[in-house]
C-alpha cells in the first residue's frame, strides 16, 4: 500500500499518517511517500521521504520551479521504480503535479485511489483545476470526507465516489504547552474562541473578528501561517476594538494540538470548503466548532450558524460553548479505508474480465 502525500506538512500530512497507522495496526504493508523535511509522524508509519521542496526562496515562482524540477527528476522516478502492479496507490491532496503521479501510477497497472481533499479549486492553486480533474477522472475510486461531497460529485456524474472518515492524527495535548497558550491568548480569564491554522482569505478572518467585537466577557485568537489578509485582519482589529490576538507562524502537531486543546470554541466561518481537519481535530480533543453553513462543514460542528452574518456566527459560537463537544466516532476508519480498498481492486479485476 503506497500513501502519496507530497507536502510532508498541515493538516493532509496528519490525516495520511493517521490513515497510515490505523492500517499498520490491521496487519497491512504501508508506506507514506512524502517530504524530505516533514513533520512528526506516529511511530508505527514507514516514511519514504522522497520529496524535496525548495521552501527557502522568498519567490513563489522560485520554490514552485525548482521543486516541481526535483518532483520530476527525482520523485516520480523513484515511484515508477517502487510501485507494483498488485499494489494499491492512494494519492492525498492535490498540486501541480497530480495528473503526473496518477500517470506513474497507472503506468505500472496499480489501483489508484485519490483524495483530493477539496472539491473545488482555490484562486491562488497553479494548476489545480487540471489537477481536480485528474485526481477524479484518473482514480479507480475517489474517497472524499463529507456527504455534501459525496453527494457534489455523484451529481457531477462521478460514480466511484465513496465517503471515508476524517481521521487526523492528534498527539496527547501537553499541558504545558496548553496552560502556555492559554495564557498567552487569554490572560483575563474569560471564554477563548480561536480561528486556527492557515490564515487564508476563503475562511473569512474578517467575519471572525467582526463576531467577536459584539462578544463581551470573550477574547478571540487567530493562530496560523499568514496567506495573504494578516495586514487587513489586524488593521480590523485595531478599527473595531474587538479582543482579538494574532499570531501568523507556522506551528508543528504538537504546538498546534495545545492550541486546540486551549480553546473553549474552535470557529471556522468558512466561505467555501468540503471539510476541515481542524474540526476532526478539535473533535478528538473535546473542543466545541461552531461554523458557517459551508460544504461538509456542518458534519462535524457542534454548532452551524444559520447564515453568514455576523450575528449568526456570534450565535453559533455561543450555541457551541453552550452545547458543548460533540463525539467523533473513528473507531472503525482503518477498516473503512481497506474496504474502499478492496472496492477499488475489485472493480479493476471486474474492468479487465470484461474488456477481455
Amino acid at each position: 500500500m503506497h500513501l502519496i502525500e507530497s507536502g510532508g506538512r498541515g493538516g493532509v500530512f496528519n490525516h495520511t499518517v493517521e490513515v497510515a497507522a490505523g492500517l499498520v495496526a490491521l496487519g497491512v504493508d504501508v508506506v507514506v511517500h512524502t517530504a524530505d523535511d516533514c513533520d512528526a509522524a506516529p511511530a508505527a508509519v514507514r516514511l519514504c521521504r522522497c520529496v524535496s521542496w525548495h521552501r527557502a526562496s522568498s519567490s513563489r515562482v522560485v520554490r514552485q520551479a525548482r521543486t516541481s524540477a526535483r518532483y520530476v527528476v527525482r520523485t516520480l522516478p523513484h515511484l515508477h521504480r517502487a510501485i507494483d502492479p498488485q499494489d494499491v496507490v492512494h494519492i492525498q491532496g492535490m498540486f501541480a503535479l497530480t495528473p503526473e503521479l496518477v500517470s506513474v501510477a497507472r503506468r505500472r497497472a496499480a489501483t489508484v485511489v485519490t483524495s483530493p481533499h477539496n472539491t473545488f479549486v482555490r484562486s491562488n492553486a497553479p494548476g489545480g483545476g487540471r489537477a481536480l480533474r485528474s485526481a477524479i477522472e484518473g482514480s479507480d475510486r475517489v474517497l472524499v470526507y463529507s456527504d455534501a461531497d459525496r453527494r457534489l460529485l455523484l451529481d457531477r456524474g462521478v460514480p466511484n465516489v465513496a465517503q471515508v472518515p476524517l481521521v487526523q492524527w492528534t498527539p496527547p495535548a501537553d499541558p504545558a504547552r496548553v496552560r502556555h497558550w492559554r495564557a498567552e491568548l487569554d490572560p483575563d480569564g474569560g471564554r477563548l474562541a480561536l480561528l486556527p491554522g492557515q490564515v487564508r482569505s476563503d475562511k473569512n478572518p474578517e467575519l471572525f473578528v467582526q463576531a467577536m467585537a459584539g462578544l463581551p466577557g470573550w477574547r478571540g485568537a487567530v493562530v496560523g501561517e499568514d496567506l495573504g489578509p494578516g495586514t487587513q485582519v489586524d488593521s480590523l482589529v485595531a478599527q473595531t476594538g474587538a479582543a482579538v490576538v494574532t499570531d501568523y507562524r507556522y506551528l508543528d502537531v504538537d504546538d498546534f494540538t495545545a492550541l486546540v486543546a486551549a480553546a473553549d470554541v474552535v470557529v471556522a466561518p468558512y466561505q467555501i470548503a468540503s471539510q476541515s481537519g481542524v474540526l476532526a481535530v478539535a473533535a478528538r480533543l473535546g473542543v466545541p466548532t461552531a461554523v458557517a453553513p459551508c460544504g461538509g462543514l456542518g458534519e462535524l460542528a457542534t454548532a452551524v450558524a444559520r447564515d453568514t452574518s455576523v450575528e449568526a456566527v456570534r450565535d453559533a459560537i455561543v450555541a457551541a460553548y453552550d452545547t458543548g463537544a460533540q463525539p467523533l466516532d473513528t473507531a472503525d476508519a482503518a477498516g473503512r479505508y481497506l474496504h474502499e480498498y478492496t472496492v477499488a481492486q475489485e472493480s479493476r479485476t471486474d474492468g479487465r474480465t470484461r474488456v477481455g
